[in-house]
C-alpha cells in the first residue's frame, strides 16, 4: 500500500568540482595535486524514498550553476550521484534532530587515530 502523506526525507549527494579554462593570477594556494568532492545532505518532503531521490536529483541539478573562481577559471559542481536517502523518523523537525549518520566498518587493528587521518581529514 502506498503512503500518500508527505515525509520529511535526508538525501545525500555526491559532487564533483570540474574546472575549465586556463588559470589566471596562480599564486601558492592554487592546488593541480587534487580533486574536490562535496557529499551534501539535504531535506526533503515525499511521499516515499522514490520521490525523494527524485526531487534530490532534480534539486541537485539547480546546484550545477557554473561560476569563476578567482583564477578565472569555469567552475561547475556537477551532480555525481544521489548515494541514498532516508526517511526521518521524528515526527517534528527540532534542535537535535538526527538528520544524517553512518556506520564505519574498519579493520580492528585500525586506531581512532588513523579513522579520524582516513575518513575525517579536512
Amino acid at each position: 500500500m502506498k503512503n500518500d502523506s508527505l515525509n520529511w526525507y535526508v538525501v545525500a549527494i555526491l559532487y564533483e568540482s570540474v574546472h575549465e579554462g586556463e588559470p589566471k593570477n596562480v599564486d601558492e594556494d592554487y592546488d593541480t595535486t587534487t580533486n574536490v568532492y562535496e557529499e551534501r545532505h539535504i531535506l526533503v518532503k515525499a511521499t516515499s524514498t522514490e520521490e525523494a531521490e527524485l526531487l534530490g536529483e532534480k534539486i541537485g541539478k539547480e546546484y550545477e550553476d557554473p561560476y569563476e573562481n578567482q583564477y578565472g577559471e569555469k567552475v561547475i559542481w556537477k551532480l555525481v550521484k544521489i548515494l541514498q536517502s532516508f526517511e526521518l523518523l521524528d515526527e517534528q523537525l527540532n534542535t537535535g534532530t538526527e538528520v544524517y549518520s553512518r556506520y564505519i566498518l574498519t579493520e580492528k587493528e585500525l586506531s581512532t587515530q588513523d579513522v579520524l587521518k582516513r575518513y575525517f581529514n579536512e
